[in-house]
């Protein structure tokens, strides 16, 4: 029966290539597809052969069908995971495309075809490189995984990853005490009331304070003392540090300018949908008397944990931790930024439901380490991709049925 079935196939496939016989013919059949000539000859034509040897240009020859029929593998797998890509999509990608060229989409449309390439073709491939960028991203990409320890052993012997190292303006707060006279816990109270009052309040209060204040202007972050570098991991929503001891005296810190710092905010939520049997008034107006009960008896976790649809948050009182806006869907982060520390927010829409925030607190946070983890994790991942995609490739070709006719 399967030798009959197999008979039968390559009879379908002499009638095709007689078919096309006229205008073009088969190169090569990967299960039940088949790659052309004229797809060979396009692929051939886009390099320059000038000056290659009859065996380089064999070879070369080779190696580009070679790509066609693992192209065809490729795209067949993404059909049977049913990953298909809609016209939608590729407007979408056309559109990027175009905007990144600072170009409109008829003028990539002309620029194409300026090329000698067919737009309709050009569309085409697009469509499937596309698909096969979906099939990599949910088969791999998304399940490759990253643990601490080869983040920790890659930075142990990588130490050229480039980080956010730009040029700071910090202002240095020394308050003198060399001989170890001064209480710490007194120092912080003075330090307190200058980061809250202004430093003129302070001096005023208590004149016998000596402070001297230097502008460190165009300094690098790697250039600072390790005890500066330590103490400006987190900084307070008004960018400063805390307070610390060195040889010289009290210091604290307060970073005027850098692109190394990001503003994360403490929130919690509360997530809620409308259904069936409740229409949205209704549900606005139980957010309204959740947030009255919220201000009057300050326990929004109590709330959260009752209410919020949000499972994983609720169980911790609605608390999403430090997060950064742009963890966020835009109504979200916009909500979230506009807030005063301890307020609760009007009610508002996402594409997941209806919320409410409550800020607990913000702070500024030295993003610096985190780009470099970053980096290493995107580096891993691309490795592990790259070492899975062979390895799956090469099983689709031992499984599949491929004859090369030229």
């Amino acid at each position: 029966m399967n030798k009959i079935k197999f008979l039968i196939f390559l009879f379908t496939m002499l009638v095709l290539n007689i078919t096309h016989s006229l205008e073009d013919k088969i190169v090569a059949i990967v299960n039940d597809n088949v790659v052309l000539k004229s797809e060979l000859n396009n692929k051939l034509a886009a390099i320059d052969l000038k000056g290659a040897s009859r065996l380089d240009a064999a070879k070369l020859k080779r190696d580009v069908l070679n790509q066609l029929i693992e192209q065809s593998l490729l795209e067949q797998a993404a059909n049977r995971l049913g990953i298909y890509i809609s016209d939608i999509d590729l407007q979408n990608r056309i559109k990027l495309i175009a905007q990144n060229k600072n170009l409109t989409v008829l003028q990539l449309k002309e620029a194409v075809e300026a090329e000698n390439i067919n737009y309709i073709d050009y569309l085409k491939n697009l469509k499937k490189r596309i698909q096969i960028e979906e099939l990599f991203r949910t088969q791999f990409t998304s399940r490759a995984y990253v643990s601490e320890e080869e983040i920790q052993s890659y930075l142990k012997n990588n130490n050229k990853l480039k980080s956010i190292n730009d040029p700071m303006k910090v202002r240095e707060y020394l308050i003198e005490d060399e001989n170890g006279e001064l209480d710490f816990s007194k120092v912080n109270i003075l330090v307190s009331n200058i980061k809250v009052k202004g430093l003129d309040d302070t001096q005023n209060r208590y004149p016998n304070l000596k402070i001297n204040i230097t502008d460190l202007n165009e300094i690098l972050f790697e250039n600072l003392p390790d005890i500066y570098q330590n103490n400006l991991s987190i900084l307070d929503q008004n960018g400063y540090t805390n307070l610390f001891k060195t040889g010289k005296g009290y210091v604290f810190l307060k970073v005027i300018s850098s692109s190394m710092f990001s503003m994360e905010y403490k929130v919690s939520h509360i997530l809620m949908k409308t259904n069936p049997m409740e229409n949205l008034k209704s549900l606005k107006e139980k957010f309204y008397e959740i947030k009255r009960e919220v201000i009057k008896e300050n326990n929004f976790s109590d709330h959260a944990q009752r209410y919020s649809l949000d499972k994983a948050s609720a169980i911790k009182g609605g608390s999403l931790g430090w997060i950064n806006k742009q963890l966020v869907v835009p109504e979200f982060g916009k909500m979230m930024t506009n807030m005063n520390v301890g307020g609760v927010s009007e009610p508002f829409k996402t594409q997941f439901g209806w919320h409410i925030l409550y800020l607990e607190d913000k702070r500024i946070k030295n993003i610096s380490n985190d780009v470099i983890k970053k980096q290493v994790i995107t580096i891993l991942k691309e490795r592990k991709v790259e070492v899975a995609k062979r390895e799956w490739l090469s099983k689709l070709k031992d499984q599949a049925y491929i004859n090369i006719i030229e």
